[in-house]
Protein backbone atom coordinates (compact mmCIF):
# COMPACT_ATOMS: atom_id res chain seq x y z
CA UNK A 1 0.00 0.00 0.00
CA UNK A 2 3.28 2.51 0.79
CA UNK A 3 4.61 1.50 -2.66
CA UNK A 4 1.39 2.06 -4.31
CA UNK A 5 0.42 5.45 -2.56
CA UNK A 6 4.05 6.55 -3.07
CA UNK A 7 3.48 5.94 -7.19
CA UNK A 8 0.12 6.73 -7.66
CA UNK A 9 -1.51 8.97 -4.63
CA UNK A 10 -0.43 11.39 -2.00
CA UNK A 11 1.72 9.96 1.23
CA UNK A 12 -1.27 10.47 3.75
CA UNK A 13 -5.28 10.46 3.64
CA UNK A 14 -5.36 13.74 5.41
CA UNK A 15 -6.77 16.87 3.85
CA UNK A 16 -4.95 19.82 3.76
CA UNK A 17 -5.47 22.19 1.72
CA UNK A 18 -7.06 26.38 1.20
CA UNK A 19 -10.72 26.04 -0.35
CA UNK A 20 -9.78 28.92 -2.72
CA UNK A 21 -10.08 26.76 -6.15
CA UNK A 22 -9.30 28.26 -9.60
CA UNK A 23 -12.12 26.40 -12.38
CA UNK A 24 -12.12 27.93 -15.60
CA UNK A 25 -14.99 27.99 -18.23
CA UNK A 26 -14.68 25.74 -21.76
CA UNK A 27 -14.27 28.71 -23.21
CA UNK A 28 -12.08 30.58 -21.55
CA UNK A 29 -9.29 27.32 -22.14
CA UNK A 30 -10.50 27.52 -25.52
CA UNK A 31 -8.91 31.28 -26.02
CA UNK A 32 -6.07 30.52 -24.03
CA UNK A 33 -4.81 27.52 -26.42
CA UNK A 34 -5.86 29.95 -29.41
CA UNK A 35 -4.22 32.56 -27.64
CA UNK A 36 -0.86 30.35 -27.21
CA UNK A 37 -0.98 29.39 -30.82
CA UNK A 38 -1.05 32.64 -31.79
CA UNK A 39 2.18 33.78 -29.39
CA UNK A 40 3.63 30.31 -31.02
CA UNK A 41 3.02 31.46 -34.55
CA UNK A 42 4.51 35.28 -34.29
CA UNK A 43 7.09 33.74 -32.36
CA UNK A 44 7.78 31.64 -35.85
CA UNK A 45 7.73 34.77 -37.41
CA UNK A 46 10.18 36.42 -35.57
CA UNK A 47 12.40 33.19 -35.73
CA UNK A 48 12.44 33.24 -39.69
CA UNK A 49 12.87 36.84 -39.79
CA UNK A 50 16.08 36.40 -37.56
CA UNK A 51 17.09 33.46 -40.01
CA UNK A 52 17.07 35.91 -43.23
CA UNK A 53 20.22 37.68 -41.22
CA UNK A 54 22.40 35.31 -41.70
CA UNK A 55 22.90 34.96 -45.38
CA UNK A 56 21.52 31.49 -47.13
CA UNK A 57 24.03 28.63 -48.09
CA UNK A 58 23.05 27.65 -51.80
CA UNK A 59 23.02 23.64 -52.18
CA UNK A 60 25.93 22.92 -54.40
CA UNK A 61 25.14 22.94 -58.51
CA UNK A 62 26.96 19.53 -59.31
CA UNK A 63 26.78 20.51 -63.08
CA UNK A 64 29.00 23.31 -62.74
CA UNK A 65 32.03 20.84 -61.54
CA UNK A 66 34.61 20.20 -63.69
CA UNK A 67 34.09 16.71 -63.09
CA UNK A 68 30.30 16.44 -64.22
CA UNK A 69 31.28 18.07 -67.62
CA UNK A 70 34.03 15.43 -68.38
CA UNK A 71 31.56 13.18 -67.98
CA UNK A 72 28.86 14.65 -69.88
CA UNK A 73 31.72 15.88 -72.52
CA UNK A 74 32.81 11.69 -72.32
CA UNK A 75 29.27 11.00 -72.96
CA UNK A 76 28.06 13.21 -75.79
CA UNK A 77 31.56 13.03 -77.61
CA UNK A 78 32.73 9.55 -77.09
CA UNK A 79 30.35 6.79 -76.06
CA UNK A 80 27.09 8.19 -77.76
CA UNK A 81 28.49 8.55 -81.20
CA UNK A 82 29.61 4.84 -80.44
CA UNK A 83 26.65 3.82 -79.75
CA UNK A 84 24.51 5.90 -82.57
CA UNK A 85 27.42 4.12 -85.21
CA UNK A 86 26.49 0.48 -84.17
CA UNK A 87 22.56 0.77 -83.99
CA UNK A 88 23.20 1.80 -88.02
CA UNK A 89 25.77 -1.29 -88.86
CA UNK A 90 23.04 -3.66 -86.74
CA UNK A 91 20.05 -1.97 -89.09
CA UNK A 92 22.13 -2.29 -91.73
CA UNK A 93 22.94 -5.92 -90.96
CA UNK A 94 19.52 -6.53 -90.79
CA UNK A 95 18.86 -5.17 -94.31
CA UNK A 96 21.96 -7.19 -95.75
CA UNK A 97 19.87 -10.69 -94.19
CA UNK A 98 16.85 -9.30 -95.97
CA UNK A 99 18.36 -8.56 -99.18
CA UNK A 100 20.42 -12.29 -98.93
CA UNK A 101 16.85 -14.11 -98.45
CA UNK A 102 15.70 -12.13 -101.75
CA UNK A 103 18.58 -13.04 -103.59
CA UNK A 104 17.56 -17.03 -102.62
CA UNK A 105 14.21 -16.59 -103.78
CA UNK A 106 15.48 -14.99 -107.00
CA UNK A 107 18.04 -17.81 -107.62
CA UNK A 108 15.36 -20.94 -106.96
CA UNK A 109 13.30 -18.66 -109.58
CA UNK A 110 16.13 -18.82 -112.21
CA UNK A 111 15.99 -14.68 -112.15
CA UNK A 112 18.70 -13.77 -114.58
CA UNK A 113 18.25 -10.17 -113.13
CA UNK A 114 18.82 -9.30 -109.83
CA UNK A 115 17.72 -7.02 -107.39
CA UNK A 116 20.31 -6.92 -104.82
CA UNK A 117 23.18 -9.00 -106.64
CA UNK A 118 24.82 -12.10 -106.50
CA UNK A 119 24.83 -14.20 -103.37
CA UNK A 120 28.35 -13.87 -103.17
CA UNK A 121 28.76 -10.12 -102.93
CA UNK A 122 26.22 -9.63 -100.05
CA UNK A 123 27.97 -12.36 -98.25
CA UNK A 124 31.05 -10.59 -98.69
CA UNK A 125 29.25 -7.21 -97.52
CA UNK A 126 27.70 -9.29 -94.48
CA UNK A 127 31.51 -9.78 -93.41
CA UNK A 128 33.01 -6.68 -93.44
CA UNK A 129 29.22 -5.07 -91.74
CA UNK A 130 29.92 -8.01 -89.08
CA UNK A 131 34.17 -6.49 -88.79
CA UNK A 132 32.74 -3.00 -88.49
CA UNK A 133 30.10 -3.92 -85.88
CA UNK A 134 33.37 -5.94 -83.49
CA UNK A 135 34.94 -3.23 -83.94
CA UNK A 136 32.84 -0.86 -82.75
CA UNK A 137 31.73 -3.08 -80.27
CA UNK A 138 35.78 -3.28 -78.63
CA UNK A 139 35.25 0.67 -79.12
CA UNK A 140 32.19 1.40 -76.95
CA UNK A 141 34.12 -1.25 -74.11
CA UNK A 142 36.67 0.74 -74.24
CA UNK A 143 34.89 4.16 -74.08
CA UNK A 144 32.29 3.08 -71.68
CA UNK A 145 35.19 1.84 -69.19
CA UNK A 146 36.38 5.05 -69.38
CA UNK A 147 33.14 6.97 -68.85
CA UNK A 148 32.85 4.92 -66.04
CA UNK A 149 36.08 6.09 -64.43
CA UNK A 150 34.71 9.65 -65.09
CA UNK A 151 31.39 8.70 -63.05
CA UNK A 152 33.28 7.70 -60.42
CA UNK A 153 35.76 10.84 -60.01
CA UNK A 154 32.68 12.58 -60.69
CA UNK A 155 30.89 11.25 -57.51
CA UNK A 156 34.01 11.87 -55.01
CA UNK A 157 33.96 15.29 -56.49
CA UNK A 158 30.00 15.23 -55.48
CA UNK A 159 30.63 14.18 -51.78
CA UNK A 160 33.48 16.54 -51.56
CA UNK A 161 30.99 19.71 -52.87
CA UNK A 162 28.33 17.83 -50.28
CA UNK A 163 30.56 17.69 -46.78
CA UNK A 164 31.81 21.67 -47.84
CA UNK A 165 27.77 22.35 -48.09
CA UNK A 166 27.12 20.49 -44.94
CA UNK A 167 30.15 22.35 -43.08
CA UNK A 168 29.27 25.58 -43.71
CA UNK A 169 25.55 24.78 -43.30
CA UNK A 170 26.76 24.07 -39.63
CA UNK A 171 28.36 27.12 -39.00
CA UNK A 172 25.19 29.41 -40.58
CA UNK A 173 23.04 27.28 -38.17
CA UNK A 174 24.88 27.75 -35.27
CA UNK A 175 25.47 31.65 -36.64
CA UNK A 176 21.64 31.49 -36.51
CA UNK A 177 20.92 30.12 -33.50
CA UNK A 178 23.08 32.95 -31.88
CA UNK A 179 20.87 35.04 -33.57
CA UNK A 180 17.29 33.22 -32.23
CA UNK A 181 18.86 33.09 -29.04
CA UNK A 182 18.56 37.15 -28.68
CA UNK A 183 15.05 36.51 -29.13
CA UNK A 184 14.02 33.67 -27.63
CA UNK A 185 15.73 33.60 -24.41
CA UNK A 186 14.60 37.12 -23.12
CA UNK A 187 11.36 35.78 -24.41
CA UNK A 188 11.76 32.65 -22.20
CA UNK A 189 13.05 34.18 -19.16
CA UNK A 190 10.55 36.63 -19.07
CA UNK A 191 7.49 34.52 -19.08
CA UNK A 192 9.60 31.94 -16.34
CA UNK A 193 9.72 34.91 -14.28
CA UNK A 194 6.25 36.54 -14.61
CA UNK A 195 4.65 32.78 -14.07
CA UNK A 196 6.57 32.19 -11.37
CA UNK A 197 5.43 35.62 -9.75
CA UNK A 198 1.96 35.54 -10.81
CA UNK A 199 1.62 32.06 -9.42
CA UNK A 200 3.60 32.79 -6.07
CA UNK A 201 1.34 35.95 -5.49
CA UNK A 202 -1.92 33.84 -6.94
CA UNK A 203 -2.33 36.65 -9.58
CA UNK A 204 -5.55 36.12 -11.98
CA UNK A 205 -2.66 36.62 -14.83
CA UNK A 206 -1.56 33.15 -13.90
CA UNK A 207 -3.00 31.45 -16.31
CA UNK A 208 -2.12 34.24 -19.68
CA UNK A 209 1.12 33.77 -17.97
CA UNK A 210 1.33 30.25 -18.26
CA UNK A 211 0.44 29.88 -21.93
CA UNK A 212 3.10 32.38 -22.63
CA UNK A 213 5.48 30.26 -20.94
CA UNK A 214 4.34 27.35 -22.76
CA UNK A 215 4.94 29.10 -25.88
CA UNK A 216 8.52 30.85 -25.28
CA UNK A 217 9.66 27.05 -24.62
CA UNK A 218 8.20 25.65 -27.12
CA UNK A 219 10.22 28.06 -29.22
CA UNK A 220 13.16 27.78 -27.37
CA UNK A 221 13.14 23.81 -27.79
CA UNK A 222 12.46 24.12 -31.36
CA UNK A 223 15.54 26.17 -31.95
CA UNK A 224 17.84 24.29 -29.89
CA UNK A 225 16.42 20.95 -31.80
CA UNK A 226 17.34 22.11 -35.00
CA UNK A 227 20.62 23.34 -33.64
CA UNK A 228 21.93 19.79 -32.67
CA UNK A 229 20.53 18.15 -35.50
CA UNK A 230 22.54 20.30 -37.71
CA UNK A 231 25.54 19.43 -35.80
CA UNK A 232 24.83 15.63 -35.26
CA UNK A 233 26.98 13.46 -38.11
CA UNK A 234 25.02 12.03 -40.45
CA UNK A 235 27.54 9.42 -40.42
CA UNK A 236 27.46 8.85 -36.85
CA UNK A 237 23.17 8.27 -37.16
CA UNK A 238 23.37 5.96 -40.24
CA UNK A 239 26.46 4.13 -38.42
CA UNK A 240 24.30 3.77 -34.96
CA UNK A 241 21.01 2.68 -37.32
CA UNK A 242 23.62 0.06 -39.11
CA UNK A 243 24.60 -1.33 -35.81
CA UNK A 244 20.74 -1.94 -34.23
CA UNK A 245 19.69 -3.37 -37.79
CA UNK A 246 22.91 -5.32 -38.09
CA UNK A 247 21.82 -8.50 -35.90
CA UNK A 248 19.40 -9.68 -33.89
CA UNK A 249 20.81 -9.04 -30.32
CA UNK A 250 21.01 -5.52 -31.55
CA UNK A 251 17.47 -5.37 -32.58
CA UNK A 252 16.20 -6.71 -29.94
CA UNK A 253 18.18 -3.99 -27.71
CA UNK A 254 16.43 -1.31 -29.47
CA UNK A 255 13.21 -2.65 -29.19
CA UNK A 256 14.03 -2.83 -25.52
CA UNK A 257 14.89 1.06 -25.36
CA UNK A 258 11.83 1.86 -27.70
CA UNK A 259 9.60 -0.02 -25.29
CA UNK A 260 11.17 1.40 -22.64
CA UNK A 261 10.17 5.04 -24.21
CA UNK A 262 6.83 4.10 -24.92
CA UNK A 263 6.67 2.65 -20.90
CA UNK A 264 7.90 6.09 -19.59
CA UNK A 265 6.04 8.64 -21.59
CA UNK A 266 2.52 6.60 -21.46
CA UNK A 267 3.31 5.56 -17.93
CA UNK A 268 3.79 9.28 -16.88
CA UNK A 269 0.58 9.97 -18.52
CA UNK A 270 -1.22 7.55 -16.33
CA UNK A 271 0.37 8.34 -13.05
CA UNK A 272 -0.65 12.08 -13.91
CA UNK A 273 -4.02 11.05 -14.91
CA UNK A 274 -4.20 8.68 -11.96
CA UNK A 275 -2.99 11.22 -9.22
CA UNK A 276 -5.78 13.85 -10.82
CA UNK A 277 -8.32 11.48 -10.18
CA UNK A 278 -7.22 9.87 -6.79
CA UNK A 279 -5.94 13.17 -5.43
CA UNK A 280 -7.78 13.48 -2.17
CA UNK A 281 -7.32 17.16 -2.14
CA UNK A 282 -9.60 17.23 -5.17
CA UNK A 283 -11.89 14.85 -3.50
CA UNK A 284 -12.01 17.09 -0.68
CA UNK A 285 -13.26 20.33 -2.74
CA UNK A 286 -15.68 18.28 -4.30
CA UNK A 287 -17.46 16.47 -1.36
CA UNK A 288 -17.51 19.88 0.37
CA UNK A 289 -19.21 21.38 -2.00
CA UNK A 290 -21.83 19.16 -1.54
CA UNK A 291 -21.86 19.64 1.89
CA UNK A 292 -20.09 16.48 3.01
CA UNK A 293 -16.95 15.63 4.88
CA UNK A 294 -13.50 15.58 2.77
CA UNK A 295 -12.59 12.42 4.65
CA UNK A 296 -15.91 9.89 4.32
CA UNK A 297 -18.88 11.95 2.85
CA UNK A 298 -20.55 12.36 6.00
CA UNK A 299 -23.05 14.98 5.86
CA UNK A 300 -21.51 17.95 7.75
CA UNK A 301 -24.56 19.31 8.65
CA UNK A 302 -25.01 16.35 11.12
CA UNK A 303 -21.76 17.25 12.74
CA UNK A 304 -20.78 19.66 15.23
CA UNK A 305 -17.02 19.90 15.80
CA UNK A 306 -16.01 16.10 14.93
CA UNK A 307 -16.97 14.53 11.83
CA UNK A 308 -19.96 11.72 12.77
CA UNK A 309 -18.34 9.17 10.61
CA UNK A 310 -14.72 9.10 10.52
CA UNK A 311 -14.34 11.51 13.76
CA UNK A 312 -11.91 13.97 12.23
CA UNK A 313 -11.66 17.20 13.75
CA UNK A 314 -13.56 19.39 11.26
CA UNK A 315 -13.73 22.76 13.21
CA UNK A 316 -11.09 24.60 15.44
CA UNK A 317 -10.79 28.15 17.15
CA UNK A 318 -9.76 31.24 14.63
CA UNK A 319 -6.35 32.66 16.37
CA UNK A 320 -7.60 36.19 15.65
CA UNK A 321 -11.57 36.14 16.52
CA UNK A 322 -11.62 33.18 18.83
CA UNK A 323 -14.37 31.74 16.95
CA UNK A 324 -14.94 27.99 15.53
CA UNK A 325 -14.35 27.70 11.79
CA UNK A 326 -13.65 24.94 9.45
CA UNK A 327 -10.21 23.63 9.51
CA UNK A 328 -10.06 23.55 5.45
CA UNK A 329 -11.19 27.65 5.19
CA UNK A 330 -8.31 30.12 3.46
CA UNK A 331 -9.97 32.83 5.77
CA UNK A 332 -12.19 32.91 8.73
CA UNK A 333 -16.08 33.69 7.81
CA UNK A 334 -16.10 35.74 10.92
CA UNK A 335 -13.20 37.81 10.82
CA UNK A 336 -11.72 37.56 7.12
CA UNK A 337 -8.42 37.06 8.44
CA UNK A 338 -6.06 33.78 7.64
Amino acid sequence: MKLLRKLFGKGSDEVHFSYEEKRYPLGVLVLLFMMTIVVWMLGQRALQDIQDVVPRIDYPRYIELSEEKAVEQSWEKNVWPLHQQRNSLQQRIREIRTEYDSSLLENIANEDERLYGDEEDIRSQFSVLQRELESVNSEIEVAEATHESLVEIAKDARKVAEQKYRQKNKWRQAKVFAWEALFWIPFFLLSLSWHTRSKRKQSKWEVISLSTLISASLLSLQSVCVLLWSWIPRALLERLWEILSATLFTRIIGYYVMVGLVVLLFGWFIVFVHRRMTDPVRGGRKKIRQGCCPTCSYPLNLSADYCGGCGKKLKQKCTSCKKDRYTWEAVCTHCGKN
